[in-house]
């Protein structure tokens, strides 16, 4: 869904930073709905929930702001978005299982990622952060997933897991994302390496593994579910 032009994604970026620091839920959330409902997902995570992230981090880093604040702002972004995301059904939906490797704690990123899958009639299930990768095969056996995103910051994360990310790779579309997943030297080739650009990533993905139906399937935005 394009952004409307009568929301200024900027003006709701500093808006939400504005509630960030006083530590205010209920600003945070009537912000993020609006901007979410009317400008739809890829909009709002990309003008507004990554910059308030990234802007509340460097605030973090310089003093300015209290790991209160990091721990508050990913927990209103998580409970806004669980809040909208409706259920996938019928035929053209598609299930993907999102996780981090073991020792991969920062799952946000994915999470959102998940939520641009969903506005694109993807079933998401999220094991989350510090993942086994047994468990990660188990799920994607047991929901006959149709593809498998890992994210990481640490090249090690992937490399240490190398047989385990080609035996996946080899029966189920597999996805790596992240700083650990660029750094990677030679990925194996049933792997396919994302890049940064959030709405880049969910469109490969997105293609990579098409809907039954797809000429017929509901662009985006235009059908439930309206955001991730």
């Amino acid at each position: 869904m394009p952004a409307d032009p009568a929301i200024d994604l900027g003006l709701a970026r500093r808006r939400v930073l504005a509630a960030t620091r006083e530590l205010d839920g209920a600003a945070v959330r009537e912000v993020l709905l609006d901007a979410l409902l009317v400008s739809g997902v890829d909009a709002t995570v990309t003008a507004v929930i990554m910059p308030v992230l990234k802007e509340v981090g460097d605030a973090w880093e310089s003093g300015r702001l209290g790991v209160a604040h990091e721990h508050f702002v990913s927990s209103a972004f998580r409970g806004v978005l669980g809040e909208l995301r409706l259920p996938v059904q019928g035929p053209q939906a598609r299930t993907v299982v999102l996780a981090c490797p073991p020792r991969e704690l920062h799952d946000l990123p994915l999470e959102l990622f998940g939520a641009m899958l969903h506005a694109r009639w993807w079933r998401v299930v999220s094991l989350g952060a510090n993942s086994p990768m047994a468990a990660v095969a188990e799920a994607a056996r047991f929901l006959d997933a149709d593809a498998v995103v890992l994210a990481g910051v640490r090249r090690t994360a992937f490399e240490a897991r190398m047989p385990s990310l080609t035996r996946l790779g080899a029966w189920v579309p597999l996805f790596v994302a992240g700083e650990g997943a660029k750094a990677l030297h030679s990925p194996p080739p049933q792997v396919t390496v994302l890049p940064d650009d959030l709405v880049e990533a969910a469109q490969l993905v997105d293609a990579r593994v098409p809907a039954a139906g797809a000429a017929t399937a509901p662009a985006v935005g235009d059908a439930e579910p309206l955001v991730g």
